[in-house]
Parts: C-alpha cells; structure tokens; sequence
C-alpha cells in the first residue's frame, strides 16, 4: 500500500487527512492511475465501501475481492449444553485437528471439518446447508447505482481537527527511514506500536457510544457492523473486541489502566477477559507483560479447561512461569445414561456451518438421543481417524506440541528436529538436545546465525532472538519468558 500511494500522492493526501478509511484506499489502489485518481476521489467521497465496490466492479467488470471471507456469509453462535466429557473431547479435537493441518484453525474450521469427516462415514450427501435461512439483503445491481442521485451520507464536515491529531513526535518517526537499520526500525515501530494501542482504547470508548445511541442510523448504515467496516475500514470483530474491552476494563481498574497507556495491546488484553477478575487482575497483567501472546494465548486456554474440570476457584489464577499446560487425561468410560449437562460448548460460524453441524449430529444420533450425545459421537469417529493418519515418527514434534517451538512463532508446517549441541560439536540424539523448529527459523534463523538457542528441551532453553556482531540480542527469553526488556 506504502509503494501504491506513492504513485497516488492524492489518495494518499486524502487518506492522510482522514477523508478516506482504510477500506476505501485499499480499494482505489487496486483501481485508480494517476491520471484517475482524481475522478475516483471524487466518487469515494460520501460514499460507502458496498456502493465503492460496485461502482469499481462495474468500472472493471469483475468482482471485488472481500479480504474476509468469513464476513461473506451471516455469522452465528453455535451453543451446545453437554456433560463434560464432550467439552473434554471437542477441546482433544481441536489440538489434534490443528496438528493434523498443520496450522492454526478457528473452532468454526475444526467443527467443519468434523461434519465432513462424518459425512463421509456414512455416505451422506447434506442438504442445501441454507435451506430453512432466511436470505441474504439483497444489494442494489450495479447498473442501478446513479453518480448523480446517490447521496452523500456525511455532508461537509471540518476535517481540520483531524490534521491537528497526528501527534508531532509520532510524525517525526517517518523521516530518515530509508537510511535506518533493521533495529532502529523496529525502535521506531515499537514506539507506533504502543501510539496504536491507546488509540484502541480511545476507539472503544467511542465505539460503545456509537453503538449504544445508535448514531450509525443517523449516518445513514443499517447497522453497526456496516457502520465499522464502511466508514472506519475496521472489521466488525475487532470493532465488537474493543467495545467488550470497554465494557470489561470499567469492572477492572487495573486492566484499564495498562490498556488505555498502551502497555497491553487489544489482543493481550481481549485474551485476558475469560479469566479476569477483580482479584486476579495484577498477575494476569503482569503475566500479559512477562510473555508472548502465543504463551498467553495457551495459558488462558489451560486455565479456562481446567475451571470447566471443577478445579477449585483458585485456579483462575495464571499458572506459575514454566508450568507444563497439560490437562490431566480423564478415562472417557461410559457414564450413566442421563449425565449432567454441566458445560457448554460456544463459538461463532458461518451460518451454512449450523446446518451442516446439526444435520452431521442427527446422523451420528440414534433416536430419541439428546443432540450432545450425536456430537460425541461424531468427535470420537473425527479423532479416531486422524488419530490414523500418517504423522511424523519423531517423538519430539509430539511432545512439542507440533508446533515450532522459537517463541513468537506459531507454525505448525515444515517442521524439523533440531539439535540444540550441534552434532558437530559433540551433541547427541537424546530427547533433552532435540527441539522442534520450522524450516524457516532453522534454516534462516539458526543456521545463519540471527537465532541461537541452548539448555535442556523442552523446558529449559534460553532463545537470542536478533542476533547481531558486537550488539546485544534484540530479544532474550527463558522459554516464552522475557529476560530482558523489550
């Protein structure tokens, strides 16, 4: 986008100022010339992304694409109360699945991936998935859409103010850049970084405003996810995260205070919000501090389990530094034949994904069985056929977790079985020399001396991540532990 505008020094002006959102440059560069821009400015102007978009498409003849495609389809909640051993199983699922794949999934993927494999074991060909759904708003056809009547939904307003709101000192960080090492810049964006993340905690006080008067009718959106994707170029997840965050930190004086000075990025801090309370707040901020999202991430999951497995209430705490985040195997034995239904399974999808779930349950069901119970099923025949699929034979990627293990980094994929002695210098094959790394921070890392690493695997290794002749290391952790400031 930074080389794009370059070439377009009047969309980047207007976009500068605060006339364009992020949305709407996105899609003039993908369009506009020099010799253009300006007459594509003057469309953008007043207009939404949606009628941006089909005027483009009908400029080009071809769709626009969507960054998301999620947000395509209608997203919605999908919510099963089940005894815990089902909850248990989903969770085994999911960290298989993603093994399997070979990266991240969302729960919505795993549960679509579970309903295929089920349908493929019975032979089952689902119907329509939207069948029963109402449809889609419909949007007005592009050749509908009149330059000259469609209205401009924000009239003239001052922009002025906006010009003013760029502090100086963040301003300045832009020049000279081309002449700076890769450690400067990253000073420099560090500085942004933390500039960016009260910015967050601004846009959320407003966005409950917003939302809560409902001031996006005013401007003319039907609702408050159009209003945050069109006008603001944000997506409506993250638009929903920071206005929870908002409602959430007014109960957490401390979450507050650490969010709104920039000390938590919105990420940490929306990880934090299943565990935190009023009690708990100091260590799990400082533990947001003292490690990196990954661990954080991992962390929250673990406690979240282990508080759905009837730990006691002081489990809600974070667990002490290097604790192994292993949930304590429960014998999955038949209960009795109405067990209590004392957890749930929550999380948003697709709308087709409902369908297709409830449709896959039914047939895994036999007659007069709650909808838990086809679900159960349909996780034990998911798991014990990727249990079957070919995996590497190496113990080490198991027992770390199938995952690369440089902190920071989440890949699942070209996985290799590094020796953290080099052979070369004597270091053998035992398991506590060998730790799993993906080709990239092996290769590129490692070996081209920007990444080192040495200890007992898996849980006493010591990272320098940054590597440079005569300098510290631009990072150093213990695990995912910061060693030094970072």
């Amino acid at each position: 986008m930074s080389a794009r505008l370059a070439a377009l020094p009047a969309v980047a002006a207007a976009f500068e100022s605060g006339q364009l959102s992020w949305t709407q440059v996105r899609l003039l560069a993908g369009v506009a010339t020099a010799e253009t821009a300006a007459a594509w400015l003057e469309t953008a102007r007043g207009r939404t992304v949606r009628a941006l978009e089909a005027m483009i498409a009908q400029e080009t003849r071809r769709p626009v694409q969507r960054d998301d495609m999620l947000d395509e389809e209608p997203r919605v909640q999908i919510r099963l109360a089940c005894p815990r051993r089902v909850r248990e199983r989903w969770h085994a699922v999911t960290v298989l699945a993603r093994a399997v794949i070979g990266a991240e999934m969302a729960p919505w993927e795993v549960a679509d991936a579970v309903a295929a494999e089920g349908f493929s074991a019975r032979d089952v060909e689902p119907a329509d998935p939207m069948a029963g759904l109402p449809g889609p708003e419909a949007d007005p056809p592009p050749e509908r859409i009149d330059l000259g009547e469609t209205p401009a939904v924000f009239g003239a307003l001052d922009w002025t103010a906006i010009d003013e709101a760029l502090p100086a000192d963040l301003e300045r960080l832009g020049e000279g850049a081309g002449a700076l090492n890769a450690f400067a810049l990253d000073g420099r964006m560090r500085t942004l970084v933390r500039a960016l993340q009260r910015i967050d905690w601004q846009m959320g006080r407003l966005l409950r405003t917003v939302f809560a008067l409902r001031l996006h009718r005013l401007l003319g959106f039907p609702s408050a996810a159009a209003y945050a994707h069109e006008r603001l170029g944000l997506s409506p997840r993250k638009a929903r995260a920071l206005v929870a965050l908002e409602r959430k930190t007014w109960e957490a004086p401390a979450l507050l205070a650490a969010y709104r000075e920039g000390q938590l990025s919105w990420l940490r801090a929306l990880a934090l919000l299943p565990v935190l309370d009023e009690e708990n707040a100091p260590a799990w901020i400082g533990r947001a501090q003292a490690v990196t999202v990954r661990r954080l991430v991992d962390e929250v999951e673990w406690v979240v389990e282990r508080r759905a497995a009837g730990a006691a209430p002081a489990a809600s705490a974070p667990p002490p530094p290097g604790t192994p985040l292993v949930l304590p195997e429960r014998q999955m034995r038949a209960h009795d034949e109405c067990p209590p239904l004392d957890a749930e399974i929550v999380f948003y999808a697709p709308a087709s994904l409902k369908v297709l779930l409830r449709e896959a349950m039914a047939v895994f069901a036999k007659p007069l069985e709650p909808p838990w119970r086809g679900f159960e099923r349909l996780l034990e025949h998911a798991q014990a056929e990727w249990e079957q699929l070919p995996r590497h034979r190496d113990p080490v990627f198991a027992r770390d977790g199938w995952r690369c293990a440089v902190p920071a980094c989440t890949s699942r994929r070209n996985l290799h079985d590094h020796h953290l002695l080099f052979r070369s210098r004597g270091g053998g094959n035992a398991r506590d020399n060998r730790i799993t790394v993906c080709a990239w921070h092996h290769l590129r890392g490692i070996h081209q001396g920007r990444v080192r690493a040495w200890g007992t695997a898996p849980d006493d290794v010591t990272w320098e991540l940054g590597l440079r002749s005569g300098c510290a290391p631009l990072l150093r952790l213990h695990g995912d532990e910061y060693l030094v400031e970072r």
